[in-house]
């Protein structure tokens, strides 16, 4: 500080520097964090009761909430895709009876199913709540219930309907809704409501204790879509096929009979699918055998009946074998003449011009590797030629290379195709004369005897469908008896030990985090939306005009804080604002201290006063002037009379001699009052007496402290700034208006007042450390700590 004091030496420079703009050596992050540990420590009280108001809600929150538990459980998947590890699923693959086949996402979404769940809502009857009374909140029964709430017929409503149940006696009770009716039955009787029929059944081995019970029946689709919210079904990783399932729920015994009841109705639909499919295929086999029966018993009755006609007890080996060869012949001709089929139709397709475009179907019986390759190439070339047309045209040089290079592959497949169908065709003329020659040694056969092999023909083909079906109405029933689910439980549902929400300590924290930051957000919301200057900061950006002291709050209230004796923080900072005059006011020349401010109320008088009197304790010789003429209050304050002064003076009507007043204050220090308040003080501060009078007090004194106007209201402390070697402008903490203090930018730029230095007048101390010139060095602030405690008993108090 005293750096820059030096630069006003001879110069008058600004406080802090040429340019007016005060620096400072401490990084703005160590400010920052400074300001907020000042604030925090002087408003630790707000915290400390917001922090115990938000405990105590959180508290009360974990106290009364209600707490969800996670339930568990794991299945392992029937998987085909990764194998299976169920028993017995060896049997079923080799079967090969039900080609069905599951995977661990599908198996995931069927559990995950909105028709499972409300299988298990209905079987389980989730969309019926009991209920009681508690201190603040109702609370649910699910182990110890003393009845149960069962309907034979129920109209499914959107809206919950309450039922409020009160126990007559111990064999009747008496029902209501909502003020809509009441009726009275006894337990296990069947009444009619407007829902439909119910039925209320008493559990004996729990004891009604309680005065009133209340059942909540929800909507059935509103309880499976909330079941199914609660609900997580997920696969751990790709690489095993299990899925873990887990449920929310605030009772954990329901919770887990709940994910039970859903495995189990998982499980058993599973198994129920496949016996649907098994049933299905034995009752087809069964009809198939009544058909096939009846068809095997005709043909073997007309075989015998043949024989016993014909008198024949047996048929020669070799016309079966002839038989059995025309038949071989006939199959290789009919396969040749498809495949020759299929070669002509694949020609016709090629030679049509239409077809010049398209790619060339695949012809599964030409397994030539030369035919494949070039099929492959040309439906390449012809896919790569639509891709290029999508960007160019058909005159594009290379969709004309590839039309010949197509044109050639369609010419090489047609020379292929033709060479494969002569083939075919020595193949199939081959084949007719070789079953030309069997068939005239056929025809040489006796007629009885071909006749005989037809009907042994059609035996042997429905004794064989017979058989075949036997076999499977067999390997279907055993099927059905070994059939398992897809899946296996691993873990049953089981419930956390403890519940997952509400986390004590996350709510605990969020407490403390809110406790603090709301009188956080509130003070910084007051110091953002504030209108008046509440610290120093304000000021800098403010006003480039340098800080020349601070001086603090006054808790004791009196006039004048600076006596001989006095070394409280705020006599110190009186000290230190004389210190300081000594390096903007260096000659001895310089004794004129003008001090002024934006308003009224601003602290001039105090500050005046109070620098007359620590100046005097210095031994200087000074007078106090009382110039402002429009609400003097110095003389009153001091108990001095005001009938003649300034104003008496500069008019003539008092000599100088008899204004000179002693303040009281000390011995050096003397006071000229304001005198009457007359009725044009700018135009007196303009008359020739008040040159001279300066002139002569500069004569007589050492100093002279002249209190004026504020410079914002009237222009008397600028009329009187021609006489003033240095301008002391005012602020005070929390009560200037930021706008008022850009006043004192005007004036320090245009230098329109001489030598001007602010004064931060009424600074608050933090509590923690020494704040301006005064606190915090060897002194003890006994009347702001006696406001700090008034504060702590002012707000344990309410």
């Amino acid at each position: 500080m005293q750096e820059n004091l030096y630069q006003h030496l001879n110069g008058k420079k600004p406080l802090n520097g040429h340019s007016g703009t005060q620096h400072t050596d401490e990084p703005a992050s160590t400010l920052d964090l400074r300001k907020i540990l000042d604030s925090l420590m002087a408003n630790w009280y707000w915290f400390v009761l917001s922090i115990l108001l938000t405990g105590s809600l959180g508290f009360t929150y974990l106290r009364y909430a209600t707490p969800a538990y996670k339930i568990n459980a794991k299945i392992l998947v029937e998987d085909q895709q990764k194998g299976s590890d169920i028993p017995g699923a060896e049997i079923l693959q080799q079967m090969e009876l039900f080609t069905s086949k599951s995977n661990v996402d599908n198996e995931m979404e069927i559990v995950n199913s909105r028709s499972l769940m409300e299988k298990v809502v209905r079987d389980e009857h989730l969309y019926i709540n009991y209920l009681i009374d508690g201190h603040f909140k109702k609370s649910e029964l699910y182990v110890s219930v003393p009845f149960t709430m069962e309907w034979q017929t129920l109209r499914d409503s959107l809206k919950m309907m309450t039922y409020e149940v009160k126990p007559v006696g111990t064999t009747e009770y008496l029902i209501s809704r909502e003020n809509a009716f009441s009726r009275k039955a006894k337990w296990n009787d069947t009444i009619h409501l407007p829902e439909g029929i119910l039925q209320l059944k008493r559990n004996r081995e729990v004891a009604l204790d309680r005065d009133l019970y209340t059942v909540q029946l929800n909507s059935i689709d509103k309880t499976v879509a909330e079941y199914q919210r609660m609900l997580d079904v997920n696969i751990p990783n790709k690489q095993v096929s299990t899925i873990d399932l887990t449920l929310s729920a605030t009772i954990p015994a329901k919770g887990e009979a709940v994910l039970n009841k859903l495995i189990d109705a998982y499980l058993h639909a599973s198994v129920e699918d496949k016996n649907r499919i098994a049933d299905s295929t034995i009752a087809f086999i069964d009809k198939r055998l009544l058909i096939v029966t009846g068809e095997l018993s005709g043909v073997e009755k007309n075989i015998q009946h043949f024989k016993e006609a014909n008198e024949l007890a047996d048929i020669g080996e070799q016309s079966r074998q002839m038989v059995a060869g025309s038949g071989d012949f006939r199959k290789q001709l009919i396969d040749l003449q498809v495949k020759l089929n299929v070669v002509q139709s694949l020609e016709q397709y090629v030679k049509d011009d239409k077809n010049n475009k398209r790619v060339v179907p695949s012809a599964i019986v030409v397994q030539d590797p030369t035919f494949v390759s070039i099929v492959e190439k040309y439906n390449t070339l012809q896919l790569e030629r639509e891709r290029l047309l999508l960007s160019s045209t058909d005159a594009n040089p290379l969709i004309r290379n590839m039309d010949g290079q197509l044109a050639g592959l369609r010419l090489d497949l047609m020379r292929n195709l033709g060479s494969f169908k002569n083939g075919l065709q020595v193949s199939i003329d081959e084949l007719e004369r070789n079953s030309g020659m069997l068939n005239q040694k056929i025809k040489k056969v006796p007629s009885t005897e071909r006749v005989f092999l037809d009907y042994s023909r059609q035996q042997a083909i429905k004794q064989e469908l017979y058989l075949f079906l036997l076999k499977k109405r067999e390997e279907s029933a055993i099927t059905k008896s070994s059939n398992l689910a897809t899946a296996r439980i691993i873990d049953a549902a089981k419930s956390d030990p403890k519940p997952y929400k509400p986390k004590g300590l996350f709510i605990y924290l969020i407490s403390f985090i809110f406790g603090m930051a709301f009188p956080a957000g509130i003070l910084y919301l007051r110091d953002v939306l504030s209108r008046r200057i509440t610290g120093r900061e304000h000021i800098t950006k403010l006003t480039p005009a340098p800080i020349l002291a601070e001086i603090g709050h006054n808790y004791g209230g009196q006039k004048v804080v600076v006596t001989k004796d006095t070394r409280t923080p705020l006599a110190e900072q009186f000290r230190a604002l004389r210190t300081n005059l000594q390096f903007i006011m260096p000659n001895q020349e310089e004794k004129v201290i003008l001090l002024t401010s934006s308003m009224s109320g601003e602290g001039k008088s105090f500050v005046a006063t109070n620098l007359a009197a620590v100046l005097a304790l210095s031994g200087k010789k000074v007078v106090l002037l009382e110039l402002d003429l429009r609400k003097p209050r110095i003389s009153e304050q001091l108990g001095i009379s005001n009938h003649m002064g300034f104003s008496t003076y500069v008019i003539g009507k008092s000599p100088l001699e008899t204004i000179i007043k002693p303040s009281g204050i000390h011995d050096n220090c003397w006071l000229i009052s304001s005198g009457p308040i007359p009725p044009n003080p700018a135009e007196l501060m303009l008359l020739d007496k008040t040159a001279l009078l300066f002139a002569e007090l500069r004569e007589q004194f050492d100093y002279i402290v002249v209190d004026t106007a504020p410079v914002g209201l009237v222009t008397d402390a600028q009329l009187l700034g021609r006489f003033a070697d240095a301008t002391l402008y005012l602020m005070r903490q929390g009560y200037t208006f930021k706008e008022q203090a850009k006043l004192s930018k005007d004036l320090y730029n245009n230098r329109k007042m001489p030598c001007l230095n602010l004064i931060i007048n009424d600074v608050k101390t933090s509590g923690s450390y020494g704040y301006g010139y005064g606190y915090g060095y060897g002194y003890m602030d006994d009347e702001a700590n006696g406001n700090v405690i008034k504060k702590i008993k002012k707000v344990f108090s309410k």
